[in-house]
């Protein structure tokens, strides 16, 4: 009987585990939703500069983009 010492050990006997270690695709999968996020955290940071450079308030600007970018998650 062996014992687990890390967590991702016990974790191994899923099937996508075992596929995505040998193959990288977990190491590729965690960039690219980090690209992801931090493309989107761009983008809301834009928008809320438009809307400040606009005249919105800050408490106006940054609930519009809020509901925009992360209200329906």
């Amino acid at each position: 009987m062996s014992t687990i010492s890390s967590y991702d050990q016990a974790l191994d006997f899923y099937p996508e585990t075992k596929r995505s270690a040998a193959t990288g695709g977990s190491f590729t999968a965690t960039l690219r939703i980090l690209w992801e996020a931090l493309s989107e955290g761009h983008a809301a940071a834009y928008r809320y500069r438009q809307l400040t450079a606009h005249g919105k308030s800050a408490d106006e600007a940054a609930s519009q983009v809020f509901a925009e970018f992360y209200a329906s998650r």
